[in-house]
């Protein structure tokens, strides 16, 4: 089966807080506001086997989120999985992005795509993708082009020390900042994409974007630190 991996990524001007220093590759100015946010799905119109993995239909108003402290947990193991696997085809390939969407709720059963998409400085026009499934299939590896993703901007190694909450975490702020009443207002129509990244000269964050399937077009967006929690509603 192929489904699109939803990504939402969302550039922000520099915030105060508790994470430390920005960082930059040299080629942004980290000081500078971006002015705004980036407003796309840049994986959105790519399709890949793999994808789809767990939907089931949907499960009401109750969210089902797991327990943070145990999706924290589960998502290091996840990591070390995927970092094995693909440094076995490219041993300098770094972590930049972890993506997930969820489809008519937050729980395992409505996890729809899991990925961990790194890069390599040896190899950098390609981007290195690994899909974890949590129905007990095999992870699958992907190599993408980057010019087939065509970011405006560049992504930069998640660093452990910056990475302290989990997409649990992240949901559970937004969740009491209008995801629930989101949910509720599109009962069973609705998906929800959770990305980590750290575009560069910008913080270390998780961007949450709920989206309604039912042609209404409404949606939230927020960004949570992972490092402070600190939460933004983007739009709503």
């Amino acid at each position: 089966m192929f489904a699109s991996l939803l990504v939402f990524l969302i550039l922000a001007g520099p915030r105060c807080g508790a994470q430390p220093d920005i960082v930059s590759d040299g080629s942004d100015d980290p000081t500078t506001d971006t002015g705004g946010l980036f407003d796309a799905d840049p994986l959105g119109d790519i399709n890949l086997p793999g994808g789809d993995t767990n939907q089931t239909p949907g499960s009401g108003l109750d969210s089902g989120l797991n327990n943070s402290t145990a999706v924290y947990a589960l998502l290091q193991q996840e990591k070390e999985k995927a970092t094995e696997s693909i440094k076995a085809l490219q041993d300098d390939a770094i972590l930049t992005l972890v993506s997930l969407k969820f489809v008519n709720g937050l729980s395992d059963n409505n996890l729809s795509t899991n990925y961990y998409i790194y890069l390599s400085a040896s190899n950098p026009n390609y981007y290195y993708l690994v899909n974890i499934p949590r129905t007990g299939a095999g992870l699958k590896r992907f190599l993408m082009p980057k010019e087939d993703l065509s970011l405006p901007f560049n992504l930069l190694e998640i660093q452990e020390k910056f990475w302290k909450l989990s997409y649990a975490d992240a949901l559970q702020e937004v969740e009491t900042r209008g995801g629930t009443a989101f949910r509720a207002s599109h009962p069973n129509a609705f998906e929800v994409s959770v990305i980590l990244a750290l575009p560069a000269g910008q913080y270390t964050n998780w961007f949450v974007t709920y989206r309604a399937t039912d042609g209404s077009g409404a949606q939230l967006k927020a960004t949570v630190g992972s490092y402070d929690g600190e939460t933004t509603i983007v739009e709503s």
